[in-house]
């Protein structure tokens, strides 16, 4: 068991820190004095007796040169009367004279002996031995001790008694206020108004804490009626005014219990605005967030007043019901039917569709993340199946779920293995049967699964950005197989390269396709760029930066898909595109359909107006071919004409490279 450390109150603490920074530097004097008085005595006491010894031979020279025996002895005797001499021994130098020894202390006295020759015009008279008293070095350290002993007590007892007294009177008093002060603050009591007349550190806290205490008594006040705002923050979206994801979840944690108790039922809608992103793209965030406002509002009225709708993120909302699933699909078509009405905007009509998942509770799930989860797959099936509908959840879903999962882990590794190849189809010349260009179209060669095509994996790619590398790889495989068809002496005419909304918003865009064109000698005209409208509909200034560094390398642009998109003319006039591309949608009943020939033939007007060319895209029969030479549109690309195959198997139908002088660049079918 770990042992506590006892802790200890402010004041104990000062008063051990007093207490140790006083009397621990005084100890400790007392204790290292001996040593420094000993260091300082011993140069001392050695220097007076060298002295004592000189000046008793320097006596004793005289009478041993006149040899006056009375005068020496008197000489001795006084050298001997010096309290630090315990005894002296004189040996003269002269025959016939013995040594005189004279001593005062007691034997086995501490004695330091020092000699000196007694001399006289240099000649040596004698010699002399003195034995000095070694303790009275002690004596004098013992002296030394006891009055520093006294003057550190006087000096720790003085220093203490003035150190308490001043924290006493300038701490712990002012802190014992400043205690009660607080205290009444702490407990949401009346704070008492307290006198500071000094001006210290101490008299100028209890002043601050004093009108800190008027302060936080307003504070207080204000937090309590700002507490209904920060709830409201924390549980409700900021923008219109629903509850968020964690108010949903705690109402429908509720719910679900007496859903259980009672044994009924509970339906968690999933409701998605379909293009939302590409409305609020083209007119701005402002005009999202209204969209938004007027979408929720919908919601509300489209509900009863006993469902709940919430706004999870961005466009899309949760609505928990208690219903069964035949009047929760009554409510779903109707609450889509409210949101497919035109919203109005600022400066114009705005038209959004809600896509519609639904989840019950407890058969899809019996939690809350698990029936999040299941709406919105089943959201997302309405959105393939169509968009603006309702799909509820299945249990295949959470298949399709894992597939999907598995597929965009392959896509990775296909990128990585090199698996994506391109196939090409023809633009044909339908008055003539010549190939004016090839379109590039991505496939997938899929070690397991085959050639798989690219409405299986490119919506995929575009969700999970790997849209990115393989825009890259269709670029660099393009330039590639092109600069091998001309090193074998063929060429298709300029080739087309579909390019996503996410690469075409790349920076380095052009950058990229330069390296690509210059490191396979690709020259300007031998490519160009498919975009659909949608790519176009957003930062105009943007886009027509990135189209004039494309233009400036050569490169035509096509609008791909045109007509199925947000079409504006006022974009089609300030871009002039140097093709358009009808969908197929407009091709397929052309034959029998007098609406689509009047599309078609609206489209070929404008188009010739503005001087750009048109192709017509999924051509398939021999009729729709006749239809649309009737109506003058002479590019032509489908099935009809040429399925998309790989390279190899176009090279014997591609035109000579380089041409012959006055021959065209061309292919025939």
């Amino acid at each position: 068991m770990k042992l506590k450390a006892p802790s200890l109150s402010l004041r104990s603490v000062i008063l051990l820190a007093v207490v140790i920074g006083i009397a621990v530097p005084a100890l400790a004097l007392v204790a290292f004095s001996d040593a420094f008085i000993r260091r300082s005595l011993e140069p001392v006491l050695e220097g007076q007796r060298a002295a004592v010894l000189t000046l008793a031979a320097n006596g004793l020279a005289e009478p041993l040169w006149t040899v006056d025996s009375p005068a020496v002895q008197r000489a001795l005797d006084q050298l001997l009367s010096d309290v630090n001499v315990c005894a002296v021994e004189l040996s003269e130098e002269r025959a016939d004279t013995r040594d005189i020894v004279r001593a005062k202390c007691s034997p086995g006295w501490p004695t330091v002996t020092l000699a000196a020759t007694i001399q006289r015009d240099g000649q040596v008279l004698g010699s002399l031995r003195v034995q000095f008293d070694d303790a009275a070095q002690e004596r004098m350290l013992e002296e030394g001790r006891r009055q520093t002993a006294l003057i550190v007590a006087f000096q720790v007892a003085a220093g203490v008694v003035i150190v308490l007294l001043v924290f006493y009177l300038r701490l712990v008093r002012p802190i014992d206020r400043l205690k009660r002060l607080a205290s009444a603050i702490a407990e949401r009591q009346p704070v008492p108004r307290l006198r500071w007349n000094r001006k210290d550190e101490l008299g100028q806290l209890g002043v601050h804490l004093d009108q800190m205490g008027q302060q936080i008594a307003g504070l207080l006040a204000d937090m309590e009626s700002k507490n209904a705002q920060l709830h409201q923050l924390a549980m409700y979206d900021h923008l219109t005014g629903l509850p968020n994801r964690t108010l949903f979840r705690e109402v429908f944690l509720h719910e679900a219990a007496v859903a259980r108790r009672d044994q009924t039922h509970l339906a968690l809608l999933f409701v998605d605005l379909d293009r939302f992103k590409a409305i609020n793209d083209s007119l701005g965030h402002a005009a999202g967030d209204r969209m938004l406002l007027q979408a929720s509002e919908r919601l509300r009225q489209a509900v009863r007043e006993s469902d709940l709708a919430c706004r999870v993120s961005g466009d899309e909302f949760l609505l928990l019901m208690r219903d069964s699933s035949e009047h929760v699909g009554v409510a779903a078509q109707r609450l889509i039917e409210a949101l497919n009405a035109p919203l109005q905007l600022e400066g114009g009509v705005a038209s959004v569709s809600a896509s519609v998942g639904i989840a019950l509770f407890p058969r899809d799930g019996d939690d809350f993340d698990t029936l999040v989860r299941h709406a919105d797959l089943a959201m997302y099936r309405a959105k393939q199946m169509g968009r603006s509908r309702y799909s509820f959840f299945q249990q295949d879903m959470d298949a399709a779920a894992v597939e999907r999962m598995e597929l965009e882990r392959e896509l990775k590794l296909a990128l990585e293995r090199d698996e994506l190849l391109l196939h090409y189809q023809a633009v044909v010349d339908a008055r003539t049967g010549e190939w004016s260009g090839l379109e590039a179209l991505m496939r997938w060669q899929h070690p397991q699964r085959g050639l798989v095509m690219p409405g299986q994996f490119i919506e995929l790619a575009e969700e999970t950005g790997q849209i990115l590398a393989l825009g890259w790889s269709t670029i660099e495989q393009a330039c590639a197989q092109l600069a091998r068809w001309k090193a074998a002496g063929r060429h298709p005419g300029p080739i087309s390269i579909n390019l996503s909304a996410l690469q075409f918003r790349e920076p380095r865009l052009a950058e990229r396709i330069a390296e690509s064109m210059r490191r396979h000698a690709v020259t300007p005209g031998e490519l160009a760029i498919e975009l659909t409208e949608s790519s176009l509909l957003t930062d105009t200034e943007t886009v027509l930066q990135t189209l004039s560094r494309l233009t400036d390398l050569g490169l035509s642009l096509s609008v791909d898909d045109f007509g199925t998109g947000y079409s504006s003319l006022a974009y089609l006039k300030l871009l002039r595109p140097a093709r358009l591309k009808i969908d197929r949608a407009f091709v397929r009943d052309l034959p029998t359909s007098a609406d689509d020939r009047a599309l078609v033939r609206a489209m070929m007007g404008m188009a010739e107006a503005l001087g750009i060319d048109v192709v017509a895209e999924g051509v398939e029969t021999e009729a729709q071919r006749d239809a649309l030479l009737a109506l003058g549109c002479w590019q032509q690309q489908g099935y009809f004409y040429c399925r998309p195959q790989a390279a190899s198997a176009l090279e014997a139908r591609l035109a000579a490279w380089p041409p012959q002088a006055g021959a065209s660049r061309v292919a025939q079918v």
